[in-house]
C-alpha cells in the first residue's frame, strides 16, 4: 500500500479506501495508510500518546481500555497527526475526549478529527434516522453499531441528527461545554449550573445514582419566556469520573417555533426603532 503523507480530511481518507460501511473502519489500517502505526501498551497517566518524526509516527493506546475508547484514543491520536505535525508529542487523557469538544484548541481539533473519521455522516445518518426517540438507551445502540465513545456518538447525533435536542456537560464546578441541533434557536442556552428541578441538580448531588431520565419543565433548563409551559425530556448520566452529561430532547417542534417566533418580532422591533430615529 503507498502511503500519502500529505494531510487529507477524514473523508478523503475513507475514500481512498473505499470504505463504505462502519465494520470497514479498521482504525489500524488506516493509520498506517497515514503513516502511523498504532501499538497497544498499559499506559498510566495518560490512555493514548503519539510521537512523531518527519512523516512517521508511532501512535500508542491503553491496552486496557475498552475496545472502543481505544478506536477513539487512536483517531483523536490521528487528529493530532493531522492537525499538529511538527509540535510537541501529545499525551492525551479519558476526561479530555469528554471534555474538549467547544474549545478552540488542539484537543478539541483532535476529537473532531476522530469522530468524522469513525462516525461519518454519509454512514450515521441514514441508521440515527430509523428511530423516533432520543435518549442514551439509543446512543448506546449507536454506538455499539459503529464501535465508538459515547459521548462522540452522542454529541454526531445531537448536532448531525434528525432531532431537536442538545448535549450539556457538567462538572462539580460548572458548565463544561454543550453542542446543540442546528434547528435548536441559538437564543436556548443552558445555564452555568443545573437548576434545582434538573436531573442534572440531582445527579451532581447524589451518592451512588449513575443516571435519571423524565420529563421537566422548560423552564428549569432556559431562561427564556416562551420556556413558560412547555417540557422537554432529560436524560442525565454521571461519568465515571463525576462529570454528568445531560440530554435533552424536545419531542414536539411548539416551543421552538415559539421561541423562533418571538425572536424575529423582537428583531422587528428594534428594526422599527432604528428606522423612527
Amino acid at each position: 500500500m503507498e502511503i500519502n503523507k500529505e494531510h487529507r480530511s477524514p473523508g478523503r481518507i475513507l475514500d481512498e479506501l473505499g470504505i463504505t460501511s462502519p465494520d470497514e473502519i479498521d482504525i489500524e489500517a488506516i493509520a498506517f495508510h497515514c503513516g502511523a502505526m498504532i501499538r497497544y501498551r498499559p499506559l498510566t497517566g495518560c490512555d493514548a500518546r503519539i510521537v512523531g518524526n518527519m512523516n512517521n509516527a508511532i501512535i500508542t493506546v491503553n491496552s486496557d481500555s475498552p475496545r472502543a475508547r481505544q478506536r477513539f484514543s487512536a483517531a483523536h491520536e490521528l487528529g493530532h497527526w493531522a492537525h499538529d505535525r511538527g509540535r510537541a508529542s501529545f499525551s492525551c487523557k479519558e476526561e479530555q475526549f469528554v471534555q474538549e469538544w467547544s474549545r478552540h484548541n488542539p484537543e478539541s481539533r483532535a476529537n473532531r478529527y476522530a469522530s468524522d473519521l469513525l462516525l461519518p455522516t454519509s454512514l450515521f445518518l441514514p441508521k440515527a434516522s430509523t428511530f423516533k426517540r432520543m435518549d442514551f438507551d439509543v446512543v448506546s445502540n449507536l454506538a455499539k453499531y459503529f464501535n465508538t465513545s459515547l459521548t462522540a456518538t452522542t454529541i454526531r447525533l445531537v448536532e448531525c441528527g434528525p432531532f431537536l435536542t442538545m448535549l450539556v456537560c457538567y462538572s462539580a464546578a460548572n458548565r463544561e461545554w454543550f453542542v446543540r441541533n442546528p434547528n435548536v434557536p441559538e437564543q436556548l442556552w443552558p445555564p452555568q449550573k443545573p437548576g434545582l428541578k434538573t436531573y442534572a441538580f440531582a445527579l451532581l448531588k447524589a451518592g451512588k445514582q449513575r443516571d435519571c431520565r423524565g420529563e421537566v419543565p422548560a423552564e428549569a433548563w432556559f431562561e427564556h419566556r416562551c420556556a413558560e409551559n412547555y417540557y422537554i425530556y432529560e436524560h442525565s448520566f454521571r461519568t465515571s469520573y463525576g462529570d454528568v452529561l445531560t440530554l435533552l430532547w424536545w419531542g414536539s417542534e411548539e416551543m421552538i417555533i415559539d421561541v423562533e417566533n418571538y425572536e424575529e418580532r423582537k428583531a422587528n422591533r428594534r428594526s422599527d426603532n432604528r428606522l423612527e430615529e
